[in-house]
């Protein structure tokens, strides 16, 4: 393998995991024009292919892999790692395989359709930014943190805009640091990226992050900044109602000045989660170790005698607001996996009589 090949898998974050599911070396695949190349933007059915540190060409899915393609996820993503039919003369490669993946982020795709929509792929940490302005919701952080941990990657919080809410910087740290004791939270601005030494960790070489949050809250001009060129377009947020317009309408993925990679996102409306159940357990650990102390196994919280859950209200060491976050977000992954899972249907449609 040329040191340059070699170069290449190690800053795109080709390590151990992917080489035990493919022998990259291996002869059938050198003389078929097989190579790996890692996912980094998705446009119309097209992909953007990174091969070398040089050779970045757009591909498409080969005939077999669409046929044998039963949903979304049998599709490639930003972020996955490819084996790609690219001949030294062809323009456009054949992406004829996706390799085993470390990690999804997704979400239940908008409308009526059960099917996922995949965020990303292959990813470390989960950069969730939120401005400091007066739409702070730690219920909406709640949601993105199951989306992340149920991933697998590492969620990060970023409070950004700093500078314009400057008074409200120490406070909002010190409430987020207690909502979220398990996340590390950093407040930030775009006047004061470069004195952010947090991002050289995360954004070490192999290593890639996704940025993501709504509209308007600053994510195109962290991404521009952490890439080091204005690559994405940044606009204000609207005078009327403080909201953000759209500006990345494509996922993408950038080398970082700090070495790592970063995956933009375009601003999300919404998140509406499918069967993160994962994800809900580990942000809501300590709501579901009360519930396993209930006197009843099937308590529901109401009347029965020794229940955690209403001494914990009662208290005050559980928040009614932390409480019915928790069994909205449940209730959504629960009707997801309904969706998916006809027995599941039939036992909660028993429930519900009785």
């Amino acid at each position: 393998m040329l040191s340059s090949q070699k170069e290449f898998l190690c800053l795109f974050g080709w390590d151990d995991f992917f080489e035990s599911h493919i022998d990259i070396q291996s002869p059938n695949l050198v003389s078929s024009f097989l190579y790996p190349a890692r996912v980094i933007c998705e446009e119309k059915n097209l992909y953007r292919v990174q091969l070398g540190l040089s050779d970045v060409r757009w591909a498409s899915v080969s005939g077999k892999m669409q046929f044998n393609a039963v949903n979304r996820a049998d599709y490639p993503a930003v972020g996955d790692w490819v084996l790609v039919e690219a001949p030294d003369q062809a323009d456009r490669g054949v992406i004829q395989r996706i390799c085993n993946r470390r990690s999804i982020i997704y979400r239940k795709q908008v409308g009526s359709n059960a099917d996922m929509q995949i965020l990303s792929t292959n990813v470390d940490y989960v950069f969730i930014t939120t401005s400091l302005n007066d739409e702070l919701n730690y219920r909406w952080i709640e949601r993105y943190l199951a989306v992340a941990w149920d991933s697998g990657a590492t969620p990060v919080i970023l409070l950004t805009k700093s500078d314009i809410y400057s008074e409200k910087v120490v406070d909002a740290l010190s409430d987020a640091r207690r909502e979220f004791p398990n996340v590390d939270i950093h407040a930030i601005s775009k006047n004061d990226f470069e004195k952010e030494l947090f991002f050289r960790e995360y954004l070490k070489e192999g290593k890639t992050s996704i940025v993501i949050g709504s509209s308007g809250v600053g994510k195109s001009t962290l991404v521009n900044f952490l890439i080091g060129e204005e690559q994405i377009k940044t606009q204000n947020v609207r005078e009327s109602d403080g909201k953000g317009r759209h500006t990345t309408t494509s996922r993408s993925l950038y080398v970082s000045r700090y070495g790592g990679l970063i995956i933009d996102t375009p601003g999300m409306r919404e998140l509406q989660l499918s069967d993160h159940i994962e994800g809900v357990s580990v942000q809501f650990s300590d709501v579901e170790s009360l519930i396993a102390k209930c006197r009843f196994s099937d308590c529901q919280h109401q009347t029965e005698p020794n229940c955690k859950i209403r001494e914990a209200l009662a208290d005050d060491s559980l928040s009614a607001e932390r409480w019915k976050s928790y069994q909205k977000l449940a209730a959504e992954v629960r009707h997801a996996k309904r969706k998916q899972n006809k027995e599941l249907a039939a036992e909660d449609r028993k429930i519900w009589k009785k």
